[in-house]
């Protein structure tokens, strides 16, 4: 049976959507957007189910969906998304913020042991018996006219949503894992790439401890250049300079036109149209003196302890069992490893940031009980 919705492609009818939303306290909500060798995504529809109607959106239609940010403002109406780290980026993008408060049903579905990154269609199978489709998984979303088998879709994107959060909202209130969810789902729109500080980009790079303090002031500058040039463009990162040809040209000191093409791999294409440029950073870059530069970073990516490694991963999983959660909404190897990295002089360990909040008195204090015990 196909699913009820209203297609919107006015602005009457885009107000008239607001309007609902704001008479409820809880509404499902998804995008579907295309990134066709652009920084930026671009939306293609957007889907709101309140439980009374389902409205799929077109942006492309209406003269502006600035009318939804009073609908992403308001604090007293929850929006229910999944998997939303993307389509966070989609909404800071279109309309300069990122929908408030927020509940991830992919995070929920962890906290209630049911996985990891569990997938939409996967979760309404769990939840609710209904198989869904994947077919339009791959669309279009920027070609007009939709086809009723995109639009249907997309529609069951939302309507089933907002069923599987009220069955996870009854399994979570009453417990502590309600707020797990609610602290987790706060972070969300936190660290958008597109809107992070093009001068911390490079900080993303690996093997950074191998540069010296000039170095990394070049690599900081190259960087930030590299962000702001293709936001400016709206072109992927790699299309001005991927990041392996930065890394040559700081390491390999390589500052000639030829050199950038044949020994830092640039394509010709780039070399003509930024070549002038990096030349231009590269010079003022010289001209700052070491003290000004970044500080040494320290190497991350030593070999670890694997034997306490392993003992800490027993913790986890134990923890995990023991809650009926998924081991990874715990902790991550990585934060693990920063763990076993933080012994300071005195041999004692310190959690690291991704270990606070909820996660301190739920596994970071087992942790550290089991690197305080004799012989680790």
């Amino acid at each position: 049976m196909a699913p009820e919705y209203r297609y919107i492609d006015t602005d009457e009818q885009l107000q008239e959507v607001v309007e609902a939303c704001l008479e409820v306290s809880v509404i499902a909500l998804d995008t579907e957007f295309a990134r066709f060798n652009t920084y930026y995504p671009i939306v293609g529809l957007i889907q709101i189910y309140t439980g009374a109607g389902c409205f799929l959106i077109d942006p492309l239609s209406v003269s502006s969906i600035e009318p939804l940010k009073a609908v992403m403002e308001e604090r007293s109406l929850l929006k229910v998304l999944h998997a939303c780290s993307e389509d966070m980026e989609v909404f800071q993008y279109a309309l300069g913020l990122v929908p408030s408060p927020v509940y991830d049903t992919q995070i929920a579905s962890a906290a209630l042991g049911v996985g990891f990154s569990v997938g939409y269609q996967a979760l309404v199978a769990h939840y609710l018996d209904i198989s869904l489709s994947k077919d339009q998984t791959r669309s279009d979303w920027l070609a007009r006219p939709l086809t009723t088998s995109q639009l249907d879709y997309a529609a069951l994107d939302v309507i089933h949503l907002l069923e599987v959060y009220k069955v996870q909202l009854e399994a979570l209130e009453g417990g502590p894992k309600l707020g797990w969810v609610e602290a987790e789902s706060l972070g969300l729109g936190q660290g958008i790439p597109t809107v992070a500080a093009p001068e911390d980009s490079y900080k993303k790079f690996k093997g950074l401890w191998q540069l010296n303090r000039m170095q990394l002031n070049l690599l900081k500058a190259l960087c930030s250049w590299r962000e702001i040039t293709a936001r400016k463009e709206d072109v992927p990162r790699n299309r001005v300079v991927d990041q392996k040809s930065l890394v040559l040209i700081v390491k390999e000191e390589i500052t000639s036109m030829q050199g950038f093409q044949s020994g830092a791999g640039m394509t010709s294409r780039q070399v003509r149209k930024y070549g002038d440029q990096i030349q231009v950073i590269q010079a003022e870059a010289k001209l700052v003196s070491e003290a000004d530069c970044p500080e040494i970073f320290v190497r991350t990516d030593a070999p670890i302890n694997n034997k306490k490694l392993k003992r800490l991963k027993r913790v986890v999983e134990e923890r995990a069992l023991s809650l009926s959660v998924a081991p990874e909404l715990l902790t991550k190897r990585r934060h693990l490893e920063k763990l076993i990295r933080s012994e300071d002089a005195q041999g004692q360990y310190h959690l690291p940031g991704e270990l606070g909040g909820w996660r301190e008195s739920v596994i970071g204090e087992a942790l550290l009980a089991e690197l305080s015990e004799p012989g680790s």
